[in-house]
């Protein structure tokens, strides 16, 4: 009985180390950009850049005296904004 016990728990192992190792491979690491990256990819200033990171527009992580952007998210916002057919240029004031 107890040799069937421990080839049911061995079977049950190998089925979580199966899962455990689907979930690692499946994980993709988020790309961060740094500042001049995205000054480049925004086609803005320094200030520009840091006005946008103070008022919250866009999400970044400080670390050290370094700031760092989600490469996902602005990838996502670009795709967001070709769907609804937006165009700035024909926004304007009520």
């Amino acid at each position: 009985m107890n040799q069937k016990y421990l080839i049911m728990i061995m079977g049950k192992l190998s089925e979580l180390e199966a899962r455990i190792e689907a979930l690692h491979t499946t994980k993709t690491e988020e790309v961060l950009l740094d500042s001049l990256d995205m000054q480049q990819l925004l086609r803005c200033s320094k200030s520009t850049l840091q006005r946008l990171r103070n008022n919250g527009d866009i999400p970044c992580n400080k670390v050290g005296r370094r700031y760092f952007y989600p490469k996902s998210f602005f990838t996502q916002e670009f795709v967001n904004s070709i769907i609804k057919g937006e165009d700035p240029s024909k926004k304007f004031d009520d």
